[in-house]
């Protein structure tokens, strides 16, 4: 989430994952474990020969055995006796037992045998007991899998001894220690069950363990030990171990495996049978994909390469198969690298290129379709949305004309509908709403051969999201209109949850039209009473009130901070109840109040222009400090809540407004001081206090505030970058000084902004270049420049009182400034031009509120019969200069075309009535109608729509 004053939440993220969804797109859990290893046959599975023991059972045929239990239990296979002792638990391994053999067995904890989970043939097991009760099972023979938690057999098994503890870390290697070279005995120590176990723990100890078992075995054949062997599948275990263990260097681990395994098989002798196979190479692969580094999947598809190049040299063993080539797109469509989707388009193409030359296994399937469109999706790229329509529509056809392996599902059409709610372009919402009424179609008009195609919650809520963030006007209607459509579509399964609640929540909070933050609130009600009727479905979460506060403070609707304020109080209520009720630490709590719900909150009673905001929001600012020293470590005031609160009483009116700003601006030096670096005042801070010397009025505020930005460029001097001035920091200061209405307030005005220019080239600082409000701020101190024949009797010798000489300095800056912003605007079209004041910035041009501050200055200080020398040109209008430099200001205002009622209200006070209606008449292509009668009578609606 952007977590900034602007709340901009991206609500789809928070949406629960799901198994048709994203990364689950494809599973890389288990896919390409030792397991499903293509490679992996019975030759390569260590054997346990035959050998009497006092613990023994015997089956009919080789059996590969697995069991869930704790405590000691008999077990008759075929009436065969099995009884086991001595006994340890831990993680589930396979034992592969052949005949009658020695072992021990680990036996439940519990009064019950836990049933076995996997069977690969049938087992007649007559009885299982185990203290006081017993399990009966089916009957079957042949290869047999049941689950076993942990095998961990005593080192001293031969002489009765006791068993190893397997939790205590100091025995993990004993047994392997205490074993000397070429002793080690399968029959004794199961090695494939132990390594299959420590491969399952999936973590870097039980990978380590696994290499470390394989190294010892690969040792045990240097020294001629009989009864053991490594094999191909032991090194797959190795690598598939470190794919899944999650640790950093896993990838080029297990790499490293497969190079050794290669050159041992290169080397040939006793390791000829070790080699590579398409199983250990989609390990490799797997790994990583999965190992999130940067060069990730270019590694992986280097690999690929690597295995297309041994096949086709003839290597049959490693032939890429479709579960190679969708490991390889997955890892591209997980990536941020930049044209990520073409590289997975591109494997694509040459799945199917290497399918139609003969290889079979490269067929490309609905998975490997639904991962490329997945990486179309994620792109963000332009077109994108398009591409990915393309596959779905190829997906289509090759399935009519009878390729059944790419059937589009539900995924594929919740991909693409994903790819146009990310595409951020132009209707792009209306299209995923069209695809998903496409997919609903389809399966309505055959639920049998599309039952594929059954909508789903996620699909539904993908188009909401897209209808959320996008910026067509009735955006937050056609969501709304979606979510009714989910509870009306009779489709079981299908109903909304808290996301499709808060997508449309959302939505109308990014619509800013009236009545939306009413509809947000409702919506938030509805679902609260649907959650306490027992909906657990619809059970409100952070997100949910953070949209709904977000909605509500953005509104400015009247009572709209009230009413958020209102909603933040019911989530701290809740999340309170939450903490009360939980019963675990570990439990995740659905609702979670955070400084932002709050700096929301301070923001929308600082825009609230209501009576009393600014004390409200110290108020605030104190319940998160109460909160904070409570315990809450996600409530915490920061530099942007001290901020609202001195924005709030900028925004007030209030005479006490800047001391008070002032006095918060220091308790935020003096904590930052005492070590809490959360509230250090940064140059947003500095400039709101500022601002509220500003719009005071008070005697002196100009004064006072470039006192404080002096203090800002000392403490940027010494160090401190968080305070240096910018922009806005010095339009402040010219907006102090132009509100002031002291003598020379138009001459200080100027000289700040030419010191920002000059500091600005000397730098190179862009972060000081003045800008359109910069420039309109020294025209507007010239506009309220006084004269003393303007004052009030009262006023006589008032300081503040300008001579006539101060007037006519004031018109002249005003010209001079707006001659410079008006030459910035022909800079743009002929570029050799250049002038002193704005040469910097070529974005500059008057604006609407530049025509009405300049017909304002004709207004205050041209008087209608003043033979001053016209200051904006040399032409003239009898000895009416203050008509002649109106008349050329509403022309080029019309020109530019920024006429509004602003400017018109400022003409008609800088000329006479029958000036106005000759203006109007004679600036327009446009013949006037005679009927408007008084000059009060014309609006904007009257004037040419290019005005």
């Amino acid at each position: 989430h952007n977590h900034n004053q602007n709340q901009n939440y991206d609500y789809h993220r928070q949406q629960p994952r799901r198994s048709d969804q994203d990364d689950s797109i494809i599973s890389t859990d288990d896919d390409y474990s030792i397991d499903n290893a293509s490679s992996s046959n019975s030759n390569n599975q260590q054997q346990v020969p035959p050998s009497p023991s006092a613990h023994s059972y015997a089956t009919n045929e080789s059996s590969s055995f697995y069991y869930m239990g704790g405590d000691n239990y008999s077990v008759n296979f075929n009436s065969k006796q099995c009884d086991a002792s001595s006994v340890q638990t831990g993680p589930t391994v396979p034992l592969t037992l052949t005949g009658s053999s020695s072992f021990t067995m680990p036996s439940p904890s519990s009064n019950s045998v836990t049933s076995y989970l996997t069977t690969q043939s049938s087992l007649n097991m007559a009885t299982a007991t185990t203290g006081a009760s017993s399990v009966t099972t089916g009957t079957s023979s042949g290869n047999t899998s049941a689950v076993l938690p942990q095998l961990m057999p005593s080192m001293d098994a031969k002489q009765g001894g006791g068993v190893m503890d397997p939790n205590n870390p100091n025995n993990k290697r004993e047994w392997l220690s205490e074993t000397p070279l070429g002793a080690l005995d399968p029959t004794i120590l199961p090695i494939n069950a132990i390594m299959n176990a420590w491969a399952k723990t999936k973590s870097s100890e039980g990978a380590a363990m696994v290499e470390h078992w394989l190294n010892r075995v690969s040792e045990e054949q240097q020294a001629h030990n009989p009864r053991v062997q490594t094999t191909t599948k032991m090194y797959t275990m190795a690598v598939d171990a470190w794919a899944k263990s999650g640790s950093k260097g896993a990838a080029k681990r297990a790499e490293s495996i497969l190079q050794h395994m290669n050159q041992l098989y290169q080397l040939g002798g006793l390791n000829a049978h070790l080699k590579p196979t398409t199983g250990i190479f989609n390990a490799i692969i797997n790994a990583w994909a999965r190992s999130g580094e940067p060069n990730a999947p270019k590694r992986a598809e280097q690999i690929l390469e690597w295995m297309n190049k041994l096949y086709m040299e003839g290597n049959v063993d490693v032939k890429p198969d479709k579960y190679t080539f969708n490991t390889v797109i997955h890892a591209w469509a997980k990536s941020k690298e930049k044209f990520a989707a073409q590289r997975a388009q591109k494997l694509l193409e040459s799945m199917q290129q290497m399918y139609l030359e003969g290889n079979c296994s490269a067929k490309p399937d609905t998975i490997t379709y639904n991962v490329v469109i997945n990486a179309w999706a994620k792109s963000g790229e332009r077109g994108a949305a398009n591409q990915a329509e393309q596959l779905l529509a190829e997906m289509h056809k090759l399935y009519n004309s009878g390729n059944l392996d790419v059937k589009p599902n539900v995924v594929t059409y919740g991909a693409v509908i994903d790819a146009h709610a990310k595409s951020n372009e132009r209707g792009n919402a209306a299209r995923a709403d069209q695809i998903l009424a496409t997919m609903i179609g389809l399966h309505q008009g055959d639920p049998i051969a599309h039952g594929d195609l059954k909508p789903n919650t996620y699909a539904f809520n993908t188009v909401i999201n897209a209808w959320a963030k996008s910026k067509e006007h009735d955006a937050a209607e056609k969501a709304e209109e979606m979510l009714v459509a989910m509870q009306q579509c009779n489709i079981a399964g299908l109903k909304p949850d808290a996301f499709t609640y808060t997508a449309v929540i959302d939505a109308w909070a990014k619509s800013r039209v009236r009545g939306a933050a009413q509809r947000a609130d409702l919506l938030l009600e509805r679902m609260e009473r649907e959650f306490r009727e027992g909906n657990e479905e619809l059970r409100p979460n952070t997100f949910t009130y953070n949209a709904v506060i977000n909605a509500l403070a953005k509104s400015n609707e009247p009572g709209a901070a009230a009413r958020a304020e209102r909603v933040l109080h019911n989530m701290v209520l809740k999340s309170s109840a939450e903490s009360s009720s939980s019963s675990s630490k570990n439990d995740s709590p659905q609702i979670k109040p955070t400084t932002i719900n709050f700096n929301t909150v301070l923001d929308a009673w600082a825009k609230s222009n209501t009576k009393g905001s600014a004390i409200r929001a110290e108020e605030i600012l104190e319940w998160m400090d109460r909160l904070h020293k409570e315990g809450n470590l996600d409530v915490k005031p920061d530099t942007i809540t001290f901020n609202g609160v001195i924005d709030a009483w900028a925004r007030s009116h209030d005479r006490r407004a800047p001391k008070r700003a002032e006095e918060i601006l220091a308790h935020m030096n003096q904590l930052y001081q005492e070590g809490n670096y959360d509230v250090q005042p940064d140059t947003y801070t500095y400039n709101t206090v500022i601002n509220c010397w500003a719009k005071s009025n008070e005697p002196g505020s100009a004064k006072r505030a470039e006192h404080i930005l002096a203090i800002m460029e000392q403490n940027f001097k010494n160090g401190d970058a968080s305070f240096r001035p910018n922009t806005r920091t010095h339009t402040s200061v010219i907006d102090a000084w132009a509100k002031s209405g002291e003598r020379g307030a138009a001459k200080r005005a100027e000289q700040i902004l030419n010191n920002m220019l000059i500091q600005a080239q000397n730098e190179g600082n862009a972060d000081i270049l003045p800008n359109t409000h910069t420039y309109n701020a020294v025209m507007n101190a010239c506009a309220f420049t006084k004269s003393s024949s303007s004052s009030s009797s009262s006023s006589l010798g008032n300081s503040n009182c300008n001579s006539n000489d101060d007037l006519e300095e004031a018109l002249g800056i005003a010209f001079r400034v707006f001659d410079a912003l008006s030459l910035n605007r022909s800079n743009e079209h002929n570029p050799s031009s250049s002038s002193q004041i704005g040469d910097d910035n070529a974005n500059l041009a008057p604006d609407a509120y530049t025509y009405t501050i300049m017909l304002s200055v004709c207004a205050n200080l041209i008087p209608h019969d003043h033979h001053h020398q016209d200051m904006y040109s040399n032409h003239h209008h009898g000895n009416d200069h203050r008509f002649q430099n109106a008349k050329l200001l509403f022309e080029r205002c019309c020109a530019d075309g920024y006429v509004n009622d602003f400017v018109l209200r400022k003409l008609r006070q800088a000329v006479t009535p029958d000036q106005f209606l000759e203006l109007v008449h004679s600036s327009s292509a446009i013949p006037m109608p005679v009927s408007f009668g008084s000059h009060h009578n014309v609006s904007v609606n009257d004037l040419p729509h290019s005005w």
